[in-house]
C-alpha cells in the first residue's frame, strides 16, 4: 500500500508526498501541495488516489510479465527523449538534427510528464492543435508538418517500448494524424533541369561538383534523399550501369539502373576530390567522410533554387521528375515502380495521368492480329 508523508512548507501550507514501493521496481513518489487544491483534505485524497493507482499499475506490469525497466514508473518523458536521442541508431540517422528539433518542442511542454502517462489522447490532440495554431517558433504549421512532429514523437515513444521504458502493451492513440492535401506533383521541365545543373556548379559550401552530381543522381536514379545519402562507392557498378540501394523507406534493397551521364558525373566527382575514394566510403560525404546531413543538402538546394530561378521546387520533386522523364519517354508504370522502389502499386499510379492514351508496348503486334480477321 502507498505511504503518505505529511510535510509543512516554509509558507505554512501543507504537502502530502505519496510514495509507492513494489517489488521489482524502483520506488516512485509524487508531491501534492495543498495550495493547489481547495483544501488540505482534497490534496490528501489526491495523493492517496495517485498512490493507489500507481501501485496497481506496477502490480499489473508484474503480473503481465511486461519486460520493463525497474524505473519505468518514475522515468519522465524528457528522460525518455534523452535516451532515445543518445541511442546509437538514432544518432546515425541522416535526419537526426530534425528529429532532435521536433522532440525538443514536446520536451519543452511535457518533459516532466511520466513516460508511461505521456501517450494520452487528450494531451496529444492538444499538442497537435498547438502546433497548428502557434507552430514551433516560426509560425503556424500546416497539417503535413504537424504530422511530421507527431510521427517523430511516436517513433521516440515506440523506441521506449522496445527499450523497456514504456510497457509494450501500451497503445498509441489512433486518429491523431491530420488529413493532408493530395500530394503535389511538380516536375522539372527540360529547361529547368538544365538551369538546376548549371546552378549546381556554383555551390560554394559543399562544392559545385558534389552538388551537380547529387542533383544528377537524384533525377537519374529517382531514389529517395535518405537512400542517396547512404550510397557507397562499392554500391556502384560502372560496367552494368547499376547502383545498389540498400537503405530504403520500405526496409528493402534493390539494384537500380544508373544512366551513363550519372556514371560520368560520379567519375568527375572522384577526379575533383583528388583522392581515390575507398570502396566502403560514402559517395555524398562531408569533409570527415560521413554522409552529408539531410539539412545540409536541403540548405544547398535552397541556394541553388534561388540561383536557378526555381522557387517552388523541393528536393523531393527531383524524384517526381525522374518518374516523369521516364514515362514521357516510353517507360511503363511497372518499370517506373521498379526504378523508384515502389512496393505499393497505388504509389506509382499517381503518375498514370502522364501516359493516359499512350500506345502500350505490344500494341502494334495486337493490331496485326486484329487485321487478320
Amino acid at each position: 500500500m502507498a505511504t503518505i508523508n505529511h510535510r509543512k512548507n516554509d509558507d505554512g501550507s501543507r504537502s502530502f508526498v505519496a510514495q509507492v514501493r513494489v517489488k521489482g521496481f524502483k520506488p516512485t513518489s509524487k508531491t501534492f501541495n495543498a495550495r493547489d487544491f481547495t483544501s488540505p483534505k482534497e490534496a490528501l485524497k489526491a495523493a492517496e488516489a495517485w498512490g493507489e493507482s500507481q501501485e496497481q499499475e506496477l502490480r499489473n506490469f508484474r503480473e503481465r510479465g511486461s519486460a520493463v525497466r525497474a524505473d519505468v514508473a518514475s522515468i519522465t518523458f524528457g528522460q525518455l527523449v534523452s535516451e532515445h536521442l543518445n541511442d546509437e541508431k538514432t544518432t546515425g540517422l541522416t535526419s537526426f538534427k530534425r528529429r532532435q528539433l521536433q522532440l525538443a518542442w514536446f520536451v519543452n511542454k511535457y518533459g516532466n510528464v511520466r513516460a508511461i502517462e505521456f501517450a494520452n489522447p487528450v494531451r496529444l490532440r492538444d499538442a497537435r492543435d498547438q502546433l497548428r495554431k502557434d507552430g514551433a517558433g516560426d509560425g503556424p504549421l500546416g497539417p503535413g508538418t504537424a504530422n511530421r512532429y507527431l510521427a517523430a514523437v511516436r517513433k521516440c515513444w515506440n523506441w521506449g517500448r522496445t527499450a523497456g521504458l514504456v510497457p509494450k502493451d501500451s497503445v498509441w492513440p489512433p486518429g491523431l494524424m491530420l488529413t493532408e492535401s493530395k500530394g503535389r506533383k511538380r516536375y522539372l521541365t527540360d529547361d529547368e533541369l538544365t538551369r538546376a545543373l548549371n546552378a549546381a556548379r556554383k555551390e560554394h559550401i559543399i562544392g559545385g561538383e558534389l552538388m551537380r552530381c547529387a542533383v544528377m543522381f537524384a533525377v537519374g536514379v529517382g531514389c529517395r534523399q535518405s537512400e542517396q545519402l547512404r550510397v557507397r562507392w562499392q554500391d556502384i557498378n560502372e560496367k552494368s550501369n547499376t547502383v545498389a540501394v540498400h537503405v530504403t523507406k520500405t526496409d528493402t534493397s534493390r539494384r537500380t539502373y544508373l544512366p551513363p551521364a550519372v556514371v560520368e558525373a560520379l567519375k568527375a566527382l572522384r577526379t575533383a576530390s583528388n583522392v581515390r575514394p575507398l570502396p566502403s566510403a560514402y559517395v555524398f560525404a562531408d569533409a570527415e567522410g560521413k554522409p552529408i546531413k539531410q539539412h545540409v543538402l536541403v540548405d544547398a538546394w535552397q541556394r541553388l533554387r534561388i540561383r536557378a530561378g526555381l522557387p517552388n521546387v523541393r528536393w523531393h520533386d527531383l524524384r517526381h521528375s525522374s518518374a516523369s522523364f521516364l514515362i514521357q519517354n516510353g517507360a511503363t508504370l511497372a518499370e517506373v515502380a521498379n526504378q523508384l522502389g515502389h512496393l505499393n502499386t497505388a504509389t506509382t499510379a499517381r503518375y498514370a495521368h502522364l501516359i493516359e492514351g499512350a500506345k502500350p508496348t505490344g500494341a502494334d503486334k495486337l493490331n496485326e492480329k486484329l487485321q487478320r480477321g
